[in-house]
């Protein structure tokens, strides 16, 4: 077992933690028998270069997302990599809570660069999380979007696991196999490559308890991107994926907003992808908090 524990994590919590393993494996490789089938499929191939293997050198991509709320966290993967030149991946959840519609970051992370991105009418996030690749280190922020607080929380190798105790006095897990080797084919023409989309089994894998991301009762709303170094330049690369012929939002076109670094879905309902509940007595597990069972993480060598 190798586990990271990034400030303020008491070992009180490690010993709950131990005592409330998931039999879930956390590794960067989906496992279909828990999380069973993807809940969105990328659409395009990326205008961000093909990855050549080893932390993702040569492009960066998101093929599928998987998720399932157990245990009092809401589990996510992400099957795909990010190119270790700096590129960010950006996930944004809407919980339920008040949160943002129009993007308003504070000022203490990148993410800020990308305030005035416009989600979907109806998705109002509540909580983010930001990391950029550069060189192998994986930089990480959290942001508790409610409250708008947050940034920083700690950097992790390419094929690595972690526990995150935020800034914004939340927490999170996270797993790592960023090693992709990509088949798409021609930038923003519809999906093809036999590593592709569903076929894509390696990624980011995030565990974040129920109470971090605002939280109010029922479906959980996700939207997942790739974007460039500094958060200057989206891709094309959306989970949900975007209508096939759909260049680099960097770019500009109808998806575009703040001069490329953000994006605008104001007139796009649905871009973003469903996480389900599980019926109230089968969360059970939600009167032990969920941070406990972040420090369960089993790693198979």
């Amino acid at each position: 077992m190798k586990i990271k524990v990034l400030a303020g994590l008491s070992s009180a919590f490690i010993v709950i933690g131990l005592l409330n393993v998931h039999a879930q494996n956390l590794n960067g490789t989906v496992n279909s028998g828990f999380y069973g089938s993807p809940l969105a499929v990328q659409t395009i191939n990326t205008g961000f270069g093909n990855a050549g293997g080893v932390d993702s050198g040569g492009g960066s991509e998101l093929d599928a997302s998987y998720g399932k709320v157990s245990g009092g966290n809401l589990y996510l993967f992400l099957a795909g990599n990010v190119e270790n030149n700096g590129n960010h991946l950006n996930v944004f959840i809407a919980g339920g809570a008040a949160g943002q519609n129009v993007l308003n970051a504070p000022a203490t992370g990148s993410l800020q660069a990308m305030n005035g991105s416009i989600f979907s009418p109806g998705f109002n996030a509540t909580f983010a999380f930001d990391e950029n690749d550069s060189g192998g280190t994986l930089y990480s922020e959290e942001y508790n979007l409610v409250a708008n607080t947050g940034g920083y929380v700690g950097a992790l190798g390419n094929t690595s696991t972690g526990i995150y105790a935020g800034s914004d006095g939340g927490t999170m897990g996270l797993y790592v196999n960023n090693n992709h080797v990509s088949t798409m084919g021609a930038a923003n023409a519809a999906l093809s490559g036999a590593t592709s989309g569903a076929n894509t089994t390696t990624g980011y894998e995030l565990v974040i308890p129920l109470s971090s991301i605002g939280w109010t009762g029922g479906s959980i709303m996700v939207l997942a991107d790739v974007n460039g170094s500094g958060e200057g330049y989206l891709s094309n690369q959306f989970l949900p994926g975007l209508p096939v012929g759909t260049s680099d939002l960097g770019g500009g076109g109808p998806y575009s907003a703040v001069g490329g670094k953000g994006f605008n879905f104001a007139n796009t309902p649905g871009e973003y992808f469903t996480v389900a509940v599980p019926e109230p007595s089968t969360l059970a597990l939600l009167g032990v908090s969920g941070l406990a069972t972040l420090l369960g993480f089993r790693r198979r060598n």
